[in-house]
C-alpha cells in the first residue's frame, strides 16, 4: 500500500501544481475549503462505514462473509443517498458562515459537495476490497483512479481558466478527482466481490454496523470539524490568498510523509484491532510508531532543512513565499502525529467508544480553537504554530491514556529512539538555518537516509531471525 499511496501522491502534486499555476494562492485556498467541507459533510453522511465495515466483514467467518458485505452494501447505497441530501441542505448556510459577504463561493461549495455521495460510495467499497483481503486491488484502483482524476479534471480547470472561470474550474477538478475513485472501487468490488443475494440484509447486520459506526463517525466528525474551522479562522482573519498559504504548506507537510499513514491505516488498524491481548497490541504499537520515524524521518528532515525548494517546485515562487515559515513548523506537528497516531488507531480499535469520544473531542478542540489563541500574536504563523502545539498535546494525551488502559507506559526504547528523532531533525534545521543557498539540506537529509535505512534494515533482519526460529 505504501507504493501506490505514492504513487497517488505524485498525480496529487501534478494536479495542485497545475492549479497553483493557473489559479494561485486562492484557487489553491478554496481547494482546500471545498475538500474540508466534502470531507466533513461525507463523514456526518458515511457513519463511520469506512472503518465500521472493514471491522465488521474482516471479523466474520467464512459462512458469515458474504451476508456481511451484502449489508455493508446495502447501507453504504443509503447512506450515498443520504450525503446528496445533506449537501443539499447544509451548503447554503454553510457557505453564508464559511466566506465574507464580499467574497462569496456558494455556489462553488455546491457544486464540489456534489462529491459527498461519490466519497461515501468510494468508503464502502474500499472497505470491502480491504475487509476481503483484495488489498492489491485496493492499491491498483487507488493508482488508477488517481492519475485518471489528473487526466479528467485539468482539463477543465484549463478550459475554465481560459474562459475567466478559474474558481469554477478547479471547483470541476475536485468534483472529477473524486469521482474516479467511487468508479474504479465499484468495478474492483463487483470484480472481486460480487453480490451473491438481492435478498434484504439482516437487520441485526445493519443495528450492528450502526452502532459501531456512530461512534467512529462522531470521532472522524471531531477531525474534520476541526481542520475545517481551522481554516475558517485564517479566512476569516487573512483572506482566500493566506488560506492558500496555509493549505499550501498543510499540503505538502501532511502529503510526503502520507504514505506511512496510509499503510497505518490500512495494515495496523485491523492487526492491532485481532490482537489477542493488550500486551501483543502494545508490541504493535511501539513496533508501528518505530516504523513511522524510521520510514519518515529522512522525508521530515528534507521539508525541514529544503522547505523553500519544496514550495518553489510544488507551488510557484513568487506567490507562494509566505508559506515558507508555516511549513516548518507543519512539520514539527506531522513529527508528534507520527507519535500519537498509533497510540490513537490502538484506542479506536480496542478502547470503549465513551474513552474514545473523551479523548478526540478534547484534542480536537485543542486543534480547532487554538489558532484563535495564536494569530492575535504571531498572525498567520500563529495557525501553524497551533497544529504543531495540537499534535504535541495529542501525542502527551494518548501516552497517559495508554498508561491508564494498559497499565503500561510506551518502552523506553520506543521514547530513546523518539527523542533521537526529534534531536536529529532539530539539529538539521539548525545546521541550514543561516547557510546560503537552498540545497545544504541535501547534506543531513542523506546522512539522516542512511541511518534509517541501516536500523531499519537491521530491525527487519533480525524480526526475521527470530520468526524463522519461532517456526
Amino acid at each position: 500500500m505504501g507504493g501506490a499511496s505514492v504513487l497517488v501522491l505524485v498525480a496529487a502534486f501534478f494536479r495542485t501544481k497545475a492549479i497553483a499555476l493557473m489559479v494561485g494562492p486562492a484557487g489553491v485556498g478554496l481547494a482546500g475549503i471545498l475538500v474540508s467541507f466534502n470531507g466533513l459533510v461525507a463523514m456526518a453522511a458515511g457513519w463511520g462505514l469506512a472503518t465500521a465495515g472493514v471491522r465488521t466483514v474482516a471479523s466474520a467467518t467464512p459462512d458469515e462473509q458474504a451476508a456481511k458485505i451484502a449489508a455493508v452494501r446495502w447501507l453504504g447505497v443509503r447512506l450515498s443517498w443520504f450525503g446528496l441530501l445533506a449537501v443539499a441542505i447544509l451548503f447554503v448556510p454553510i457557505g453564508l458562515w464559511t466566506f465574507q459577504p464580499n467574497d462569496r463561493h456558494i455556489l462553488e461549495l455546491g457544486l464540489a459537495g456534489m462529491a459527498v455521495p461519490l466519497l461515501v460510495a468510494a468508503g464502502m467499497w474500499g472497505a470491502i476490497l480491504q475487509a476481503s483481503g483484495h488489498l492489491r486491488a485496493l492499491a491498483t484502483t487507488q493508482v488508477l483512479s488517481a492519475f485518471a482524476g489528473v487526466l479528467l479534471g485539468l482539463p477543465l480547470v484549463y478550459l475554465c481558466h481560459q474562459a475567466g472561470h478559474s474558481l469554477i474550474g478547479v471547483t470541476l477538478g475536485i468534483l472529477v478527482a473524486t469521482g474516479a475513485p467511487a468508479v474504479f472501487m465499484w468495478v474492483a468490488a463487483r470484480k472481486h466481490c460480487p453480490a451473491v443475494t438481492d435478498a434484504a440484509p439482516d437487520r441485526a447486520l445493519i443495528r450492528e454496523l450502526l452502532q459501531l459506526g456512530g461512534a467512529l463517525m462522531v470521532v472522524g466528525l471531531l477531525s474534520q470539524l476541526s481542520a475545517y474551522v481551522a481554516r475558517w479562522i485564517v479566512l476569516r482573519e487573512f483572506g482566500l490568498v493566506a488560506a492558500g498559504h496555509y493549505q499550501a504548506a498543510l499540503a505538502i507537510a501532511s502529503s510526503l510523509p502520507g504514505f506511512v499513514f496510509a499503510a497505518m491505516a490500512t495494515d495496523f488498524f485491523p492487526r492491532v484491532a485481532a490482537a489477542k491481548d493488550e500486551t501483543e497490541a502494545r508490541a504493535l504499537v511501539e513496533k508501528q510508531i518505530q516504523a513511522g520515524l524510521l520510514l519518515a524521518l529522512p522525508l521530515l528532515a528534507a521539508l525541514l532543512t529544503m522547505g523553500r525548494v519544496c514550495i518553489h517546485w510544488l507551488y510557484t515562487a513568487d506567490q507562494f513565499e509566505p508559506a515558507i515559515p508555516l511549513l516548518s513548523w507543519m512539520v514539527w506537528g506531522v513529527f508528534f502525529r507520527l507519535i500519537s497516531w498509533p497510540m490513537g488507531f490502538w484506542l479506536q480499535a480496542r478502547g470503549s467508544n465513551r474513552s474514545v469520544l473523551i479523548v478526540e473531542l478534547i484534542s480536537n478542540l485543542i486543534l480547532g480553537l487554538l489558532p484563535l489563541a495564536l494569530i492575535g500574536t504571531f498572525g498567520l504563523s500563529g495557525a501553524a504554530i497551533a497544529f504543531a502545539a495540537g499534535y504535541v498535546a495529542y501525542a502527551v494525551l494518548m501516552t497517559l491514556v495508554m498508561r491508564w488502559r494498559t497499565g503500561y507506559w510506551i518502552g523506553a526504547r520506543t521514547w530513546v529512539l523518539a527523542g533521537l528523532a526529534g534531536a536529529a531533525l532539530a539539529v538539521a534545521q539548525w545546521s541550514v538555518a543561516s547557510a546560503e543557498g537552498d540545497f545544504w539540506g541535501l547534506i543531513p537529509t542523506g546522512i539522516l537516509g542512511l541511518l534509517c535505512a541501516g536500523i531499519y534494515y537491521r530491525t527487519m533482519r533480525r524480526e526475521a531471525q527470530v520468526n524463522s526460529l519461532e517456526r
